[in-house]
């Protein structure tokens, strides 16, 4: 401490006192400081953290109430963050299920028996071997075929092999099945249907109106989107001859398509329910499981989902 020739001892200790003092307040002040910057911060960082926890609560939460309203809203894009692929498979099917089981009550109540049952939901929902396509329910739009070439004809991918290997198996008996048509793109079933347009107006003397003879036509040649060639899944043999079903080839294939996941699909008995007339060339891929189910049960395709497969369904069967 400096001497000051004023001061006396006495006013030396105060004046020490008061320096000592103004440090040790500024020491305080500076601590005091610096705790108040680690409350401020810890403060902010828990407003953050409960922030974030309340945002991640609304979004469960609308997830939660999501679930309770409808399977329609489940498969909103914000609703299905988070879920596996399997996941959004699983709850994509049941929403399927539960408009299957709406067309199928509306179907019962509101169409009279001899109109096409509604399958579109269940064509969204099936395995894609087991799609009912008719007069009444087109091909969906997002419905996509891959397709195989099979002995020169494109077959969809799924059923190109079990063609083959039929194929293979039935000339071992003797018996030379050949593929007339298979896959048709939607273009090409056009053509087809409009020149069948202009055979029926041409047919006879009688003139009948552009209606009338797509009406006819349709009886022949199927609509653009309503063909099973449409799907791949369907093959015309030998030449699609009328007197097909007297042949050797239609007999081994009543005995053994089925073996192969084909089932004959327009039958003469069945032209009310399919919208078709008979074919006896026509046949049908559904698959190893279902095609000795469906000869088996003498139905037809569209009767044999309803009542089996849609009706397990609205049972609570599956």
């Amino acid at each position: 401490m400096k001497n000051y020739r004023h001061l006396n001892s006495r006013d030396e200790k105060k004046l020490k006192l008061y320096r000592d003092g103004k440090k040790n307040i500024k020491k305080l002040f500076k601590w005091a400081t610096i705790g108040l910057g680690i409350v401020l911060v810890f403060m902010l960082g828990m407003i953050a953290f409960y922030f974030v926890l309340d945002k991640d609560s609304t979004v469960s939460h609308k997830k939660t109430e999501t679930s309770s309203v409808g399977f329609e809203q489940v498969d909103a894009q914000d609703d299905m963050e988070g879920l596996s692929e399997l996941d959004k498979m699983e709850l994509k099917r049941e929403s399927e299920k539960e408009k299957i089981i709406s067309d199928s009550q509306s179907t019962k109540t509101n169409k009279p028996d001899n109109e096409f049952f509604n399958f579109s939901h269940w064509n969204k929902y099936c395995d894609p071997e087991l799609i009912v396509i008719n007069g009444g329910n087109k091909l969906p739009a997002d419905f996509e075929v891959k397709t195989k070439i099979c002995r020169g004809k494109e077959i969809s991918a799924i059923a190109a092999l079990d063609l083959e290997q039929m194929i293979i198996d039935a000339k071992k008996d003797g018996v030379l099945l050949w593929i007339s048509s298979g896959y048709r793109s939607v273009d090409l079933q056009s053509r087809l249907f409009n020149r069948q347009i202009e055979r029926e107006k041409s047919k006879g003397k009688e003139v009948i109106s552009q209606e009338e003879a797509e009406k006819r036509a349709a009886r022949v040649v199927a609509r653009p989107h309503t063909s099973e060639h449409n799907t791949g899944l369907a093959v015309d043999f030998n030449g699609v001859e009328d007197d097909f079903y007297s042949t050797k080839e239609y007999k081994w294939l009543m005995d053994n398509a089925h073996r192969y996941g084909f089932i004959e699909r327009y039958q003469k008995r069945w032209t009310k329910r399919t919208g078709v007339i008979y074919e006896p060339w026509h046949f049908r891929f559904v698959g190893k499981k279902y095609a000795p189910l469906i000869k088996e049960s003498g139905k037809c395709l569209e009767e044999y989902v309803k009542s089996e497969l849609i009706g397990n369904i609205l049972e609570g069967k599956v």
